[in-house]
């Protein structure tokens, strides 16, 4: 039986950063999860929210500590970037806006509120200064915004592959298929092989709470989200050069969209991507979670959001739409779940829709937790205390 100090499973963006950051510590680690399907029709594990390649990162939040968390990470990248040789990060700058009124008025002046209380360097922009300074976007005259300049896109599948690099290289080892049952610090691995470690961490996304490996039920819900993806031609991303990301909330909405710049996908196309919506179904197993991972996502959440987009950007030549499937996990206390829950199990979950930008910090916090450490202890302004339903 193969063993280890210590065992992180879950290869996404926070186990991968956490298995780094234990190995470059000088533990002896080894990481446990399925390399991305070529299959997904036939693929019998867990997927990846990852699997992407955009996501948004920024600074500025309405919530101090995930401002902090971000803060953290970001300074980080370009030396990861350096260290791996893999290129993830565009710096292109992040917006986020909303209304004055309606239901979600709060939320702008939560993200102004807080980028000044850290001193977070920021632009405050009115819907006229929007408009001047992004004009590519038509939004309400009584928008209130800032231009976070630490903001914009991260690639998450290259992010990912740097952590793994890293972690390698500093001795960890990889083992590409997941784990179908644990007793202990004992884990059963789809080949049928056994782990056997001092310390198991748990990364494992929203699969910890439709199936969850430790010996409670974390108090988080799964929900099932779509994407949409908005196909343009090369001179419309030329056109769309210097395009911030966006984080914002449509007048009279109740909740945020989110916009990625114009990036080039596997398949070569160029794409504008959005997300975010008020409802969408809970996954409540892991059957379900893996069948939603096999779909395209939902054609009725895609017209929405193809509408949003069509009323944010009414310039915007797109060629065609499609949509894809994603997961979002949130737990009952906003932040995600850092902490050990007995001698051998750590918890690293619970990405609350914000944690990929973030995921290097909350890795290293993960490790702090799995080394006995207090993660109340680091700054954060919580303790990331797991809850259990």
């Amino acid at each position: 039986m193969e063993r280890a100090d210590i065992i992180v499973v879950g290869r996404g963006l926070m186990g991968t950063a956490c298995a780094r950051h234990l190995a470059e510590a000088g533990c002896d680690v080894v990481l446990v999860g399925p390399d991305e399907p070529t299959d997904r029709a036939h693929h019998k594990g867990p997927f990846g929210s990852f699997h992407d390649a955009g996501r948004i990162t920024r600074a500025i939040a309405e919530d101090a500590v995930w401002s902090r968390l971000a803060t953290r990470s970001i300074a980080r990248y370009r030396d990861l970037e350096r260290r791996s040789g893999i290129a993830f990060y565009t710096d292109g700058g992040a917006v986020m806006a909303g209304p004055q009124t309606g239901p979600m008025a709060g939320f702008a002046q939560d993200f102004l509120d807080c980028a000044a209380r850290l001193g977070l360097r920021h632009a405050r922009l009115t819907g006229n200064d929007l408009a001047q300074r992004f004009d590519c976007f038509s939004m309400p005259k009584g928008s209130l915004g800032a231009f976070d300049p630490l903001g914009g896109v991260i690639d998450p599948r290259a992010m990912r592959r740097a952590e793994e690099t890293l972690a390698q290289a500093a001795g960890a080892r990889v083992i590409p298929t997941h784990v179908t049952a644990r007793n202990g610090a004992v884990l059963t691995l789809a080949t049928g092989a056994a782990l056997a470690a001092g310390h198991v961490v748990l990364a494992m996304g929203g699969w910890a709470g439709v199936d969850p490996m430790s010996s409670g039920r974390p108090a988080m819900r799964v929900y099932q989200r779509s994407v949409l993806l908005a196909e343009i031609d090369p001179d419309e991303a030329a056109r769309l050069a210097g395009m911030p990301s966006l984080i914002y909330v449509p007048q009279g909405a109740r909740t945020d969209l989110y916009l990625l710049p114009p990036i080039r996908y596997p398949d070569g196309r160029l794409y504008l991507k959005i997300g975010g919506e008020e409802t969408s179904p809970e996954a409540l197993d892991t059957a379900a979670l893996n069948a939603w991972f096999k779909t395209k996502g939902s054609a009725t959440a895609g017209a929405v959001l193809e509408a949003e987009l069509r009323m944010l950007m009414p310039d915007l030549r797109i060629m065609r739409t499609t949509t894809a499937a994603c997961a979002v996990s949130f737990t009952a206390t906003g932040h995600p779940y850092i902490g050990r829950l007995d001698a051998n199990t750590t918890l690293l979950t619970g990405g609350n829709g914000a944690a990929a930008k973030s995921a290097d910090e909350l890795g290293r916090l993960g490790a702090v937790a799995a080394l006995g450490g207090a993660v109340a202890a680091e700054g954060l302004g919580t303790d990331f205390a797991p809850m259990f339903a």
